[in-house]
């Protein structure tokens, strides 16, 4: 996830540099920006070799050639033996660079670009920073929380992360899991590395990935639904996700010091139920019955139970596409047959009829309510682990 010179491109404040030349190492990394003032001097040759760190965009005016056009070319040469990765030039002495000096660009990779307009260097490096500080701690971040939703993490990981995500949360917490219908994984990196929410709202908020979904944790000082409600709505503003096209996962308002494991593990899964049930807002609160079965339904002995139940729907010699179908819209549908009916366009009497197959083939035994309770616990946990 290194920033790319080709992500430099995508700031605002570079979106008018032009692709002079060594347009082959558009992708190669940045870490760092630095300047090109007076190292390429006679009298600066003793400061050049610590004046750059390399892996990095050095951004100049070209003024030590001046008077010397002759010298860009070998410039250029010791910039990328000193692995500088990209030059940025600011066209105030230079309009066009020599020839022979965009050829050994092209020839090696070195990208250069030109200044679109009065750009200062100063924002320049400042934009930059923030995306490489960005990009590292979504490095960083994003492997964690995934970590969470496979274990709980014990009180120095959460502490640790929790600083790593934003060192200012105040103490009370609430986690959102947002899938943005309009936007791909790679659409929601973007937004999350070049879209800077308010300041107000950066003191108090984190935001990154979870798996193809955006994860945002707000921080408030005290519980407030309303405070939560206007802060969400403001960074979904930011971010232009549109709700009518989002379905969202909202977790319990949980303390700091309690788990921010539990926090994202809440929201995460609030979101796949969410989607199994076809809604557009689902708060851990009104899981009910599936709170036994997240964050683990991969765990052996639920696993075991749902693969037990439904072997005869769902193994390869009992394979039953329709009975299965059934099955969920029947549990989806709380038992109302005349709901699941509607669901799958058939009438109440063909639903009657294969809820009793299903019964015969899975539960003979048990008595209606016991089958149903039996169906709609193996059923939610085969959807957990079938959409998580």
């Amino acid at each position: 996830m290194a920033v790319t010179v080709r992500d430099l491109l995508k700031l605002d404040i570079m979106k008018d540099f032009k692709v002079e030349a060594g347009a082959g190492g558009l992708d190669r990394s940045i870490s760092t920006t630095e300047i090109l003032d007076f190292e390429f001097l006679k009298e600066g040759e003793e400061y050049r070799g610590k004046s750059f760190e390399g892996d990095s965009i050095v951004l100049t005016s070209l003024l030590f050639a001046k008077d010397h056009p002759e010298q860009i070319r070998d410039a250029i040469q010791k910039l990328h033996y000193l692995n500088v990765h990209c030059m940025a030039y600011k066209p105030v002495i230079f309009r066009q660079l020599p020839e022979d000096a965009l050829a050994y660009a092209d020839q090696t990779g070195l990208v250069i670009l030109k200044f679109g307009n009065d750009e200062f260097f100063e924002d320049i490096i400042f934009a930059v920073k923030e995306l490489t500080r960005k990009t590292g701690e979504l490095e960083q971040i994003e492997p964690l929380v995934e970590e969470m939703l496979k274990r709980p993490f014990g009180s120095a990981e959460m502490a640790e992360t929790a600083e790593l995500m934003n060192p200012l949360f105040r103490p009370y917490l609430t986690a959102y899991c947002i899938n943005d219908s309009k936007a791909d994984a790679e659409t929601m990196l973007h937004k999350i590395k070049f879209i800077n929410l308010p300041e107000k709202l950066k003191r108090v908020a984190f935001v990154c990935r979870c798996r193809d979904r955006y994860l945002l944790i707000l921080s408030t000082d005290e519980e407030d639904p309303l405070e939560l409600q206007e802060m969400l709505d403001s960074v979904l503003t930011c971010y232009g996700v549109k709700k009518t096209g989002a379905v969202i996962g909202i977790s319990s308002t949980t303390r700091l010091a309690d788990g921010i494991d539990r926090c994202i593990a809440q929201a995460y899964w609030s979101q796949v139920v969410a989607e199994i049930e076809k809604t557009d807002v689902k708060y851990y609160r009104e899981l009910g019955i599936y709170k036994l079965f997240v964050p683990w339904p991969g765990t052996r002995a639920a696993s075991e139970f749902m693969e037990g139940y439904l072997m005869p729907l769902i193994s390869e010699s009992g394979n039953d596409e329709e009975l299965l179908e059934t099955a969920i819209c029947y549990v989806l549908a709380d038992g109302d047959m005349n709901v699941a009916a509607e669901r799958m366009f058939c009438h109440k009497n063909t639903i009657r009829y294969r809820v009793g197959k299903l019964q015969e083939r899975l539960d003979p035994d048990s008595g209606e309510k016991v089958f149903f309770q039996n169906l709609s616990a193996a059923v939610k946990i085969y959807l957990l682990k079938k959409n998580s």
